[in-house]
């Protein structure tokens, strides 16, 4: 995409001083054909000076009027001033030059503007804060940099896998007090390059848990898992009671 540009008139100090201003203004409504004339070199800026409303169609006083916010007698009376002051000509297909413009242009990227803009605030400042504000923001700058560096280390470190030593496995099992060989289970994983499957290990405690239910013991074969229940003892009085009614 082609950056924007901007484009403006250098309008000379003396504009205003100038001999054929200076005659036109002293015309009745001469101040009018002035404002006339600024508008038409505003208008044609883009077009190196050159005034036309298409390639087919060239402009007329009535759409001269319109665009400028002119009265139509203005228009006419002021048309014919600059052209005999030679400060607008006509070509043949109709096209009307804005002589000046050329002379006039001046243009810059948006990018330009900015850095320029910035240029003049920075000059607009007393001696001294210049210095304070561009030290300011580069701190600041820097500070914001620290942050984002030590936000990817931490990133990282919790992305990288450090495999334990036996007595971190063994403390761990200890403190679950499970039944993993700490020694098995950390020969196995380093047999394997600490890997699940075919994926790097995230998490070796979360990898303790699962040995820990695959070692835990076992119910003995034939052990029933109802609760012992211990038979009613009986008095002899109600012993005999019992036999009565077989008998």
């Amino acid at each position: 995409m082609a950056e924007k540009k901007f484009y403006w008139l250098k309008l000379h100090r003396d504009f205003f001083k100038r001999h054929d201003i200076r005659i036109i203004e002293s015309q009745p409504n001469g101040k009018d054909y002035v404002l006339f004339y600024l508008k038409l070199l505003v208008e044609s800026i883009d077009h190196e000076g050159m005034l036309r409303f298409s390639d087919t169609i060239p402009y007329n006083e009535q759409m001269l009027s319109t665009i400028t916010d002119t009265n139509i007698d203005i228009v006419r009376q002021a048309v014919k001033l600059f052209s005999d002051l030679g400060m607008m000509t006509f070509l043949d297909d109709g096209t009307i030059h804005m002589a000046e413009v050329e002379k006039m242009i001046g243009s810059e990227t948006e990018w330009a503007q900015k850095k320029r803009l910035y240029r003049e605030r920075v000059r607009a400042l007393p001696e001294g804060i210049e210095d304070r504000t561009r030290t300011k923001k580069d701190n600041v700058r820097q500070e914001k940099e620290k942050e984002k560096e030590l936000e990817i280390e931490k990133d990282n470190r919790k992305k990288r896998f450090t495999p334990p030593s036996l007595n971190d496995v063994t403390e761990y099992c200890r403190s679950r007090n499970n039944h993993v060989d700490p020694e098995a289970f950390v020969d196995f994983y380093e047999s394997k390059g600490w890997k699940v499957g075919n994926q790097s290990m995230k998490d070796w405690k979360a990898a303790v848990r699962t040995w820990e239910k695959r070692e835990a013991p076992k119910e003995p074969e034939g052990k029933s898992n109802r609760t012992n229940y211990k038979g009613r003892e009986y008095t002899d009085e109600e012993l005999e009671k019992v036999f009565k009614k077989w008998d």
